[in-house]
């Protein structure tokens, strides 16, 4: 007991032999370290400091023991100045990807071929909507320039109600209808309302993404209220009123209602327009080009001469309807 307590103690001479000696401090005790604080000081004392950082918990140590069992023993020491708030970047591809992070994105780039018209799959608009999916191309020009024509007919203010038939099938009207709507919002902004009355070849629907039904025959027949029906676009202040499931009653129904609906739709938009079709395929045609504000004809470029087409302002104009222009179109 006696030599253990002059080993711990260091009372004796004749111990001191056993113990190595102590290991001298390095002169660099932070050597690859971030300094943790520096005062520069002068005449009046310390004149500029960097705060001295919170010092760490001190370490609990072991026991001591005798030097015949002492351990080596290898505590964590807490840093001496906080890390930074974002990990540095990866030098090289080999280095360990960070920490994932919900906030960052990743990113995969998709080219898009430059020839052709493709629709843009995820919006479900049929690529023949040019003035949406290519605002600069030469025949969304055309549209603007047939949208700016037909603006310039209505000087006094207010909703706009317009018609669009044709003579005869496969006269592009639904086409030239839905870019004429998609050219007045992108222009003015308008709240726009397409109406598809060709219950017996409806398209607008197809056209724009959206379903057939509910619709203008469901309206009708008093099977769902007319805001149920409206359909939002992917088209901003665009809306829908497709065709709807007709009944052995439709026909009847849009001759004597329709014309009442579209004085409704006014008051809700700056411009409807309804999908005709065919001339004759319009029921109750009579009734609804009264409720309008203008008919428009659209035909194929090569039909303008035809009889057929020529008769048709007479006969629209004896429904009741005023037809103000009438819009040729090619391939």
């Amino acid at each position: 007991m006696s030599r253990m307590f002059r080993v711990i103690t260091g009372v004796g001479s004749d111990m001191t032999h056993d113990l190595p000696p102590e290991p001298r401090p390095s002169a660099e005790p932070f050597a690859g370290e971030a300094v943790p604080y520096v005062e520069v000081g002068g005449p009046e004392g310390v004149v500029a400091s960097i705060s001295r950082p919170t010092p760490p918990p001190p370490v609990k140590m072991p026991p001591h023991k005798p030097a015949a069992m002492r351990e080596v023993i290898i505590a964590p020491t807490a840093p001496l100045l906080a890390p930074p708030a974002v990990a540095p970047m990866a030098k090289t591809h080999d280095a360990a990807p960070p920490v994932a992070d919900s906030r960052i994105l990743s990113v995969t780039f998709h080219p898009i071929p430059k020839a052709g018209l493709r629709l843009m799959q995820q919006t479900g608009i049929a690529p023949e909507v040019v003035a949406y999916h290519f605002p600069d191309h030469p025949v969304s020009g055309e549209y603007r320039t047939v949208r700016d024509q037909i603006v310039r007919q209505f000087d006094e203010p207010g909703p706009k109600v317009t018609l669009f038939t044709s003579a005869g099938p496969h006269a592009g009207t639904t086409t030239v209808l839905v870019n004429f709507a998609v050219s007045l919002i992108q222009e003015f902004g308008s709240r726009v309302l397409l109406v598809d009355a060709n219950i017996a070849r409806p398209g607008v629907a197809r056209r724009l993404g959206a379903a057939e039904s509910p619709g203008l025959a469901d309206v009708l027949n008093q099977s769902i209220p007319l805001a149920w029906a409206l359909q939002p676009t992917p088209v901003t202040n665009l809306h829908l009123l497709a065709a709807g499931t007709p009944t052995d009653a439709t026909e009847e129904q849009m001759a004597n209602d329709l014309p009442r609906l579209v004085g409704q739709l006014r008051q809700w938009f700056d411009w409807v327009v309804i999908d005709g079709g065919v001339w004759g395929d319009l029921p109750g045609s009579d009734g609804t080009c009264a409720a309008t504000d203008a008919v428009y004809l659209v035909t194929r470029s090569g039909d303008i001469e035809l009889p057929g087409f020529g008769g048709l302002r007479a006969e629209v104009a004896n429904s009741g309807g005023h037809v103000r222009g009438y819009i040729s179109t090619r391939q």
